[in-house]
């Protein structure tokens, strides 16, 4: 009986050294500064992009020519929530397609802290042009990993997220976040439907990338 004890002692030793010897990444991974201007190459030409605070919610915008995507964000001491997300694309030469996208709830976009091996999950319903529809987020760090790109060797951690909602939509986003740079790289499989899906349908953009090429003080 005592070998036993010892041994269930020895296992929740180790398990706990295991966990406390992996690295805990938070905020740093979202710097937010008005001054900095982010600049990506990207699968619709150079898109910048800028994060501030502003009424007390993260303001993120991405912008160029055919593309627009602002979301405003929630930090809470478990994760970032998104409030809102408003979506613009240039279809052809005088088409346009835009919405707006409001929650139930907000919907945790990170869970906090972040550290390799974690997973979470959230569920809300998310309302377009005043239609509503369930959506779910499933997520998962996979790794520390170095990535290169035009503006540098930036050393990050890995996420993978999938979003998906019973109008259709579906998104797989693979992601790198560096420290005090925050997005180095994202990769998005479409393979729903929605705006996205338009996109992917009437474009050919099966897939939208992402690569940070310079950053601007």
């Amino acid at each position: 009986m005592k070998k036993i004890f010892l041994l269930l002692l020895v296992l929740v030793y180790n398990t706990n050294a295991t966990d406390k010897s992996k690295k805990l990444y938070g905020k740093e991974l979202f710097p937010l500064s008005a001054t900095k201007e982010y600049i990506y190459n990207s699968t619709f030409g150079d898109t910048k992009v800028k994060a501030f605070i502003q009424n007390d919610l993260i303001n993120t915008k991405s912008e160029s020519e055919k593309f627009k995507y602002y979301q405003k964000l929630e930090l809470k001491n478990d994760g970032i929530f998104v409030n809102n997300t408003y979506q613009w694309v240039k279809v052809f030469l005088f088409i346009n397609q835009e919405n707006t996208i409001t929650y139930l709830k907000p919907l945790r976009r990170y869970a906090l802290p972040l550290f390799v091996g974690l997973e979470w999950k959230d569920e809300t319903t998310e309302f377009i042009d005043d239609e509503g529809n369930p959506v779910k987020l499933s997520a998962k760090v996979l790794a520390e990993e170095t990535i290169k790109t035009e503006a540098g060797t930036f050393n990050t951690l890995k996420i993978q997220t999938i979003v998906e909602s019973k109008g259709g939509s579906k998104n797989i986003v693979t992601e790198w976040l560096a420290e005090n740079i925050g997005m180095v790289k994202t990769h998005i499989e479409i393979q729903g439907g929605g705006l996205t899906g338009m996109l992917r349908d009437l474009l050919g953009f099966g897939t939208v990338d992402f690569e940070l090429k310079k950053i601007i003080q």
